[in-house]
């Protein structure tokens, strides 16, 4: 199979979990959110919030293995690649108590003596904490079995786990909605032991399917421990930067409006969850394909999928965000019974944040490729977190709940600026092609379905408009994306590609 097929086919499989998983997750969400009540669910996504920014930290923290083991995959010998693997492993169990070790102390301390909370549920927060933080750990200890099924490329395998897991969390929401006792504790020993589930299953896919590479070996070699720890070193400075933002966010809007805000906040969190899987299905199938292109030598491809990564990750993410910015509050009223004050506008701006984030999707993994991330991720963290105390200035001064958002989508824009200048440094990547190839037809695409906005207005609210605007919006931005988003020899090899699916799995039905 060539490398363009891989991409294909594991995008498909990519995108058939995310509809399963974004069709429970938001069904699970409506449930949730009746069974806890406003303040609970407010409370459970500013204390337990921890376990939902997992599913991305994982993602990050996945790529230190996944890098190093397919650059030792390239290279053919399995004994580097359980070298690899092992040091990894203890890597990321010093991690994991690192971690049990900052939420013994400095986690305790901010629940004890500066969360807002409303009276009698001081303990419930404890609690919901350190069922979080148990998650957690787990899912930490296993990240070298997922870096493993990433870089062999066994979306195959991962997907279907992620699809089973949504189910279980459908089914755990179903015996929440039935219980008499606290739902909240119960609530967060449930997404606990469900979120544990696939990191198990990990472990013992690779246990039993790739013994060679998992067998237990004490490795010694200090000089690829100390490689491995730095890179490992500056992926978590980033990523502890992106939780950091994310979860400081929920705690500066705890400190000045209480849970019933951090309900709006969540439920605005989890919809731009939801939606960035559309970019980040993408980006998966196509960030190990970035690595083995740079660990071989070719530097122009490498370069060539950045751009596909980044302006294919910006259409897909627009599938769904034009219809939910168009009729975001028809959405909220017909998902939710009880619509969280602020959330309309919360889920608007993330979303645009969201897409100004994608516009660069494609340059992490090329940067992370390179190896040379330490000021890459120095930078970027440095920018990302400025909009903590940004935002705590905003609020002291009587602004709005959503000023913290627009404030993130200022750094936003300047860290989309700097990535690109970043690259360019370190794989002396031609900005102007990116410009020109990229985020030029991003901005035509966005510039094309703007009008959209103007004609919505000319209609009364309601199921009619949500339908039609739904539907003709999806209708003119694919019509959008092929006039003027891509390029000729892209339009004939997306062609081909369609043809090559109708060949592989049509025939054999027939068959």
């Amino acid at each position: 199979m060539s490398e363009n097929s891989t991409i294909v086919k594991n995008s498909l499989v990519l995108y058939i979990r995310l509809i399963f998983v974004s069709v429970i997750g938001l069904v699970s969400s409506r449930f949730i959110l009746q069974a806890l009540g406003v303040s609970d669910f407010g409370l459970y996504n500013v204390v337990g919030g921890v376990v939902t920014m997992m599913s991305f930290l994982n993602i990050v923290m996945i790529s230190t293995t996944y890098r190093f083991i397919a650059f030792e995959i390239v290279r053919g010998k399995l004994e580097d690649v359980n070298k690899v693997f092992n040091i990894s492993l203890i890597i990321h169990l010093v991690l994991a108590l690192l971690v049990v070790i900052f939420a013994l102390t400095f986690g305790v301390y901010y629940i004890k003596f500066f969360l807002k909370v409303d009276n009698g549920k001081l303990d419930d927060a404890f609690f919901v904490f350190f069922f979080s933080v148990l998650g957690v750990v787990l899912s930490i200890i296993t990240i070298p079995y997922q870096g493993l099924l990433t870089a062999k490329e066994k979306f195959t395998i991962t997907a279907p786990i992620e699809i089973i897991k949504s189910l279980i969390s459908l089914v755990a929401i179903i015996l929440i909605m039935n219980y008499s006792g606290n739902r909240l504790r119960l609530y967060a020993v449930l997404v606990s032991v469900v979120t544990s589930i696939p990191p198990v299953l990990y472990y013992l896919y690779c246990r039993y399917n790739f013994s060679s590479i998992t067998n237990w070996k004490v490795q010694k070699d200090k000089s690829k421990y100390k490689e491995m720890m730095g890179f490992s070193g500056w992926i978590m400075i980033g990523a502890g930067a992106s939780v950091g933002e994310t979860q400081g966010s929920a705690l500066i809007i705890n400190s000045f409006f209480g849970t019933i805000l951090n309900s709006g906040f969540g439920i605005a969190s989890q919809v731009n969850s939801f939606v960035k899987m559309f970019s980040q299905s993408l980006s998966q199938a196509v960030i190990p394909q970035i690595t083995k292109s740079y660990s071989s030598g070719r530097t122009d491809r490498t370069a060539q999928l950045v751009i596909y990564a980044s302006k294919y990750s910006f259409f897909l993410m627009l599938i769904p965000s034009l219809p939910l910015l168009l009729e975001t509050n028809f959405i909220l009223n017909l998902w939710l019974t009880v619509v969280p004050i602020f959330t309309k506008i919360f889920i608007q701006i993330m979303l645009v944040n969201a897409l100004i984030t994608t516009m660069s999707a494609g340059v992490p993994a090329a940067i992370q490729a390179t190896g040379k991330i330490k000021y890459f991720q120095i930078v970027l963290s440095s920018i990302m977190l400025l909009g903590l105390p940004a935002a705590y200035i905003a609020f002291t001064f009587g602004l709005p709940p959503y000023s913290i958002l627009i404030v993130y989508t200022c750094t936003s824009i300047i860290i989309f600026i700097v990535q690109l200048v970043m690259l360019k440094i370190i794989l002396n990547f031609n900005i102007e092609f990116f410009i020109k190839k990229a985020f030029f037809k991003m901005m035509l695409v966005s510039i094309f379905v703007s009008p959209l906005f103007i004609i919505r207005d000319f209609f009364d609210a309601g199921l009619l408009r949500f339908l039609c605007m739904g539907t003709l919006s999806i209708v003119w931005l694919l019509a959008a994306v092929y006039i003027i988003g891509i390029e000729r020899n892209e339009t004939a090899l997306i062609s081909s590609f369609f043809q090559k699916i109708k060949e592989t799995y049509f025939k054999k039905k027939l068959k």
